[in-house]
């Protein structure tokens, strides 16, 4: 049943509705990805560390991080990972490079970000009445006075524009405004771990993308939500795009046995 509007359901029915049918409506669950654990990871530091800081006012030393990615990375994997067919065989190798690349992100923040980061709430959940059939629902990384910010981990650095384009950039500032009084400046803090073709570490870097929500933002963003609601009052879920870089086996666990892609029988053997 969906009982309230989350950032992370709206952007998955937006991006394919026969994935969000398949996941929030008929109830099937796919496990995370090793990308999704990795990020994982790296968030299980943050809040331990912001925790520690609103306490003692300093961030814990990198060793206590590197733990506490260890240990919510383990956790995440310790009920299942999703690979496409192909890098099956490479499960081992695959997680432990997935590790290491959350320990190496975590290097990362706690050098960059973590002593920039003055918390005044941490992981705090919302349930707001926007005069909508749904509220909005979540749970905030970390806040600040007047800024809200997140965590994320890739492989590769960002396109410049690509924060214009997240609804959490956009639902996060809106939520805090409303319950704080104040408009705050939304910030990204990329963690970039980069391999090589042969799989080897090669650099980390930090990139950083903010922005201030405008009122049209805020009119776009409640397009969006109306959008869900009727998708949800109607039962009408729209497929991805086949064309679309996320309709693939390997950003899509739904992938082999979705009916909008054919699905031979050789795709529904998992």
């Amino acid at each position: 049943m969906i009982d309230a509007i989350h950032q992370s359901t709206l952007n998955m029915a937006l991006r394919c509705g026969e994935q969000f049918r398949r996941r929030y409506v008929e109830g099937e669950i796919i496990p995370p990805s090793i990308a999704a654990a990795r990020g994982t990871g790296v968030h299980g530091a943050n809040e331990v560390n912001l925790k520690y800081k609103l306490e003692k006012k300093q961030d814990l030393p990198l060793d206590d991080l590197k733990d506490a990615t260890r240990d919510r990375y383990v956790k995440t994997i310790s009920s299942g990972i999703y690979l496409p067919r192909e890098e099956r065989s490479a499960k081992k190798r695959l997680l432990n490079q997935g590790l290491n690349d959350a320990l190496r992100c975590t290097k990362i923040y706690r050098q960059d970000v973590a002593p920039e980061i003055k918390p005044v709430a941490i992981e705090q959940p919302f349930l707001l009445d926007v005069g909508l059939e749904l509220p909005l629902a979540g749970r905030m990384d970390y806040q600040e006075e007047p800024k809200v910010g997140d965590l994320k981990t890739a492989a590769i650095k960002w396109n410049d524009d690509r924060i214009f384009k997240e609804i959490q950039a956009i639902l996060y500032p809106f939520v805090h405004e409303q319950t704080r009084g104040v408009r705050p400046e939304f910030i990204y803090h990329i963690l970039i771990a980069r391999r090589g073709k042969d799989g080897s570490p090669t650099s980390e870097e930090l990139q950083t993308q903010k922005l201030i929500p405008t009122d049209e933002d805020y009119k776009a963003l409640f397009a969006k939500l109306r959008m869900f609601i009727k998708m949800v009052q109607t039962g009408t879920f729209l497929p991805a795009n086949p064309s679309s870089w996320w309709c693939s086996p390997k950003w899509c666990g739904y992938w082999e046995t979705c009916p909008y892609i054919g699905n031979p029988k050789s795709r529904r053997e998992i």
